[in-house]
Order: C-alpha cells, then sequence, then structure tokens
C-alpha cells in the first residue's frame, strides 16, 4: 500500500515548497517539501530535487506506518497516517494513542487522537500552533473519509429492446420480491381465468407509478393491500364459478335448440 494522491498533496499543501533553507516554528531546518534530514543553513535545491527529497521522505514514512499498524486499513486511513508521521516523525507515531487505538480496532478514537498533535514548543512551552491545528483536522477527516466504491454503470436498453422484454421479467426488476404485494397476489389469482399476464404487468405498473398520483389514489391502493389473502381466492372461486355457469348456459341452450 502507498500514499495516494489526497495524502501527497495534503502533505505538499500545508508543507509548502522552499527551494531555500528555513527554520520552521520550532525551530528545525527545512527546506523544499518539510524536509529536514542533512539539512543546512544556505542550502538551494531545484524544484525536481525538492520532489524527490519528499518521494524519499514519503517512502520511509510508508514504511514506518506498514510496520506499525498491525489491523487492516484502507488507503484513505494509510495516507492520513503518513502524512501525521512525515509531521511529527516515527519515534512519535510509534507511541502515539492513535496508533494505540487503530491497533484495537478503535477507529473513531484514533481519529480523534490525530487533533491532539497540535502543539509545538516555543520557547520551552508547549502552545497549540494554528497551522499543526489546521493540519490534524485535515489529515483526521481523510482517515474519516470512506474509500471511494467502485460504480458499476449497466448500459441502458433501447426502447425496441425494452419492448421485448416479457413482463414477468419487466416486474421483476420494479420489485424485490413480488409475495409481499398482496395486490399483485391478487392479480395472480385472478390471472387462473385468463390473461393474468396483463394483469400482474397493470398491477405493477400502477403500483410504480403511486407515488406520482393523488392521495385519493394512493389511499386506494393502500386498501387494497390491506385486503385479507381468503378474499381473492373467494373472488377467483366465484369468477370460476360465474364461467361455469355461462358454459353451461351455453351449453344447456344449444342442446335446447337441437331438440
Amino acid at each position: 500500500m502507498k500514499i495516494n494522491n489526497q495524502g501527497l498533496d495534503l502533505i505538499k499543501s500545508f508543507e509548502g515548497l522552499e527551494l531555500e533553507t528555513y527554520v520552521d516554528p520550532v525551530g528545525i531546518p527545512t527546506i523544499g517539501y518539510g524536509h529536514i534530514e542533512n539539512v543546512k543553513t544556505g542550502m538551494v535545491i531545484s524544484e525536481d530535487e525538492a520532489e524527490n527529497l519528499l518521494r524519499q521522505d514519503v517512502g520511509r514514512f510508508e514504511d514506518a506506518v506498514r510496520r506499525h499498524v498491525k489491523t487492516d486499513i484502507n488507503d484513505n486511513e494509510f495516507s492520513a497516517l503518513v502524512s501525521l508521521a512525515f509531521n511529527i516523525g516515527e519515534a512519535a507515531f510509534a507511541r502515539s494513542t492513535v496508533l494505540e487505538r487503530l491497533n484495537r480496532n478503535e477507529r473513531l478514537g484514533a481519529a480523534e487522537a490525530i487533533e491532539w498533535w497540535n502543539k509545538g514548543r516555543i520557547n520551552g512551552e508547549l502552545k497549540t500552533l494554528t497551522g499543526l491545528a489546521r493540519r490534524r483536522s485535515a489529515e483526521k477527516a481523510l482517515f474519516l473519509k470512506p474509500p471511494e466504491e467502485q460504480v458499476v454503470r449497466i448500459p441502458l436498453m433501447s426502447l425496441e429492446e425494452n419492448t421485448r422484454l416479457p413482463p414477468s421479467r419487466e416486474a421483476s426488476n420494479r420489485r424485490e420480491d413480488l409475495n409481499d404485494s398482496r395486490t399483485l397476489q391478487g392479480a395472480g389469482v385472478a390471472a387462473t381465468t385468463g390473461g393474468g399476464a396483463a394483469v400482474v404487468t397493470a398491477a405493477d405498473k400502477a403500483m410504480e407509478d403511486v407515488e406520482h398520483q393523488s392521495p385519493q389514489v394512493d389511499r386506494f391502493f393502500q386498501l387494497i393491500d390491506m385486503l385479507p389473502h381468503w378474499f381473492y381466492w373467494a373472488l377467483a372461486a366465484i369468477t370460476i364459478a360465474a364461467l361455469v355457469y355461462i358454459v353451461w348456459a351455453r351449453v344447456d341452450d344449444w342442446r335446447s335448440h337441437r331438440r
């Protein structure tokens, strides 16, 4: 695992680029992007040299975070910790409450402890430094930021392809479990008398569009959903009985005409 672009940009933004030696707020000679190793007064470097020094420093602290962290972390957590270690040093990071809590899988506690590293020693006295407080806040935000999720894009079907879908497949794309809808259960019973697929599709479309209708229509469908199971079976039985009677009457009428 390596520092991501957000972590690297965070370090650059707070360290700033200085091509000549300067003394940081706690009295340490610094150059480039916060580089302090073997820095002497009066040194001058190029931007490319500053970038190379930054990569070397970041690589060393990437190794430090890998060694000391004993739990699984994501890219943003890793990058925030590298920025923290880069700024406070490996020894301080190794004994920090941030690391202790993180290794106990107390991530929120570790994030809170990041902000405790906001002080520097000025004239022998520890004082809160505005720049450090802002940096700790940014590192905490990066540490808590969820890693970007992979987005799966499903290509849209053309109108012609969509119209070729059978009703059952079309309905399954709209609701996870059709059995949860009593309205559709009723439509399924009605389908036993013929033309069931069309009824199911119409009922599903009606339920899909109900949120765009008036409150009265919404209430109508709510009342339908409240009907008990046996009502639909009774309705189906009555329908079947009616059809049987009609067929019997037709047959009886046909026989009467033949006599």
